[in-house]
């Protein structure tokens, strides 16, 4: 418990009126510093007798980088408060503090910025007496996991794993699944002239369905040097989401732990959770973060980052990761609002 710079300043009130009273014995001036004195008692009462506030805040679901989240934190007690969000690095947050009188409740935005496992809280509850001349601070709530997958791009490479991975010939033209952007080496019977067309500055691509991955999976392996952490989470959480897209099952291995082979929604939250969290407390320079021994000799797509960047290799076919990224969207995202087979004959 402490003096506010109120607290202080009526402090130096009766100080100054006990002095100037025992220097020139003028008794008045006991009129100003007796009330003075009585309102820092009957604060310093208040807030020992102000309730302990608690705090509860909002489960926020995982995201990626450039992702928000409204998070709205209720806190209990009596008394006037000042509260304030304890955000960590990786996270950023808007309208965060609030003043206000207890029980209240308020609501911020967050923003997602670098991937990890971050903790979000305690809350610094600071209370004030109804004067504002004492002030104490309690930190209150639990903490919050907030979970940051990886960036997650469009890349191109179903056709690859079938040829040189599954050691098929093409990707049967069945059905009609998506559009996306031209990259080099894609056969220009897959362009779609109608969609090209509309486009002023693109070239666009029919992707189609291949009912025959049903029952086929896939190993994906990865490693990186030091510093190149972060880009090759990004790039084998768009493998993984390209090859779960497909109707492939995948299992990833990365330094840390193997996930089991899995397709599906919630393989995906488990391939992506891994990936969110691998090495990010690695802080040595000197350091390799690599798998262990043997670990990509049976794999059948291996992602390394080094310092040159990120190359995949998909079987014998060896490529950048930047070759192979057709946009920097979010495939996951992009699905919110895809483009359909009723869009395209239209």
């Amino acid at each position: 418990m402490q003096l506010t710079r109120r607290g202080y300043a009526v402090l130096g009130i009766v100080v100054l009126a006990e002095v100037l009273a025992l220097t020139y014995g003028a008794r008045a001036l006991n009129a100003i510093a007796a009330p003075a004195v009585v309102a820092l008692v009957a604060s310093v009462v208040q807030l020992r007798r102000a309730e302990v506030p608690t705090a509860e805040r909002d489960y926020v679901p995982a995201a990626f980088p450039g992702d928000t989240r409204e998070v709205t934190v209720e806190v209990e007690g009596s008394g006037v408060a000042r509260i304030e969000e304890t955000v960590p690095d990786g996270l950023t947050v808007e309208d965060a503090t609030a003043e206000a009188t207890l029980p209240t409740t308020f609501t911020y935005t967050l923003t997602c910025a670098e991937r990890g496992r971050h903790s979000l809280g305690p809350l610094d509850v600071r209370m004030r007496d109804l004067l504002g001349l004492v002030e104490t601070t309690y930190e209150v709530g639990p903490t919050t996991r907030v979970l940051v997958y990886p960036p997650v791009y469009q890349v191109a490479g179903r056709d690859v794993i079938l040829r040189h991975v599954l050691e098929r010939s093409e990707v049967e033209r069945q059905e009609f699944d998506t559009l996306r952007e031209y990259v080099p080496g894609d056969p220009l019977r897959d362009v779609h002239w109608k969609s090209t067309a509309k486009a002023q500055d693109e070239i666009y691509v029919a992707e189609f369905a291949d009912n025959r991955v049903d029952d086929d999976q896939i190993v994906v392996a990865a490693t990186a040097d030091a510093g190149s952490v972060d880009e090759m989470a990004a790039a084998a959480a768009s493998v993984a989401v390209m090859a779960l897209d497909a109707g492939l099952a995948v299992e990833l291995r990365i330094p840390e732990q193997t996930v089991p082979m899995g397709r599906g929604d919630d393989h995906r939250q488990r391939l992506l959770g891994a990936l969110a969290v691998t090495d990010t407390d690695f802080t040595s320079p000197f350091k390799s973060y690599s798998l262990p021994d043997g670990a990509t000799e049976d794999a059948d797509v291996v992602i390394r980052g080094d310092a040159d960047g990120v190359s995949v290799a998909f079987g014998s076919d060896d490529r950048s990761f930047e070759d192979i990224t057709v946009s920097r969207e979010n495939p996951i995202t992009r699905r919110e609002n895809p483009i359909t087979r009723r869009e395209v004959e239209s």
